[in-house]
């Protein structure tokens, strides 16, 4: 009750409608869990980093600064900090209660032609993206996301991009699954539908199938690439013998 009470008083729209596909195809997707126990941590150290500096201040830590370059003006620079600290520390119920609500009203949207995100609370957007622009898939996770079981799903598009260094394009269009904790159903549900949209020729006919990128897969095959190079190398010095 008190979310939706909130989320009438902040203006935040109502549940997305499901982006073109067929009836019944809509699967809906949402943050996992940790994600929000992950933004909430880096909510309270971002906090408590503001609050030791406050305090610092307060208590004099620039004290000798603020004495010579301010003189009668240090009490008023200490009143401003005092204001400044007390105003933070007021408005952390409510940022804390922000974090809470980009985590319930945040959709992911998938049917069987297209896909749909929406985010933010303040500053609401939300992104189509239908099968026949995708070009790639990439599932990436950091070290805190692998450790809090955590992934993003990156799905680009070529519209509007420009060429980049070591192939790759700049400028592309993009749709984030940000913090799932079941990325690889997700990933293989949306490849599995563009497949069929494919197959079923919905599309243009131009696309070529999606790569998707895995950072240890990448890496595989540019060791068994290397491999075979050196072995073409030593095997015309091994004839020569």
């Amino acid at each position: 009750m008190l979310d939706q009470w909130v989320a009438n008083l902040v203006r935040i729209p109502a549940e997305p409608a499901p982006p073109d596909g067929s009836p019944g195809s809509v699967r809906i997707f949402r943050a996992g869990k940790n994600y929000y126990r992950w933004r909430i941590l880096m909510w309270a150290l971002q906090h408590l980093v503001l609050m030791l500096l406050g305090v610092a201040l307060i208590l004099g830590f620039f004290n000798f600064v603020t004495r010579r370059l301010l003189g009668p003006m240090q009490d008023l620079s200490i009143a401003i900090e005092v204001v400044a600290l007390a105003l933070l520390l007021a408005g952390m119920p409510f940022t804390y209660y922000l974090q809470r609500l980009d985590y319930r009203f945040r959709w992911y949207m998938v049917t069987d032609r297209s896909l749909r995100i929406r985010s933010g609370i303040w500053s609401v957007e939300e992104l189509t993206m239908t099968f026949a622009n995708i070009q790639d898939i990439a599932v990436s996770a950091g070290p805190l996301q692998g450790f809090l079981g955590l992934a993003d799903i990156e799905v680009r598009s070529a519209g509007g991009g420009t060429p980049g260094p070591n192939g790759t394009t700049l400028g592309k269009h993009s749709a984030r699954f940000e913090g799932v904790d079941n990325a690889e159903a997700l990933r293989d549900l949306i490849m599995e539908r563009l497949r069929h949209y494919r197959d079923a020729g919905l599309g243009d006919g131009d696309h070529q199938a999606p790569v998707v990128h895995e950072p240890l897969h990448a890496a595989h095959r540019v060791l068994a690439e290397a491999r075979a190079l050196r072995s073409a190398i030593e095997s015309p010095r091994t004839a020569d013998r």
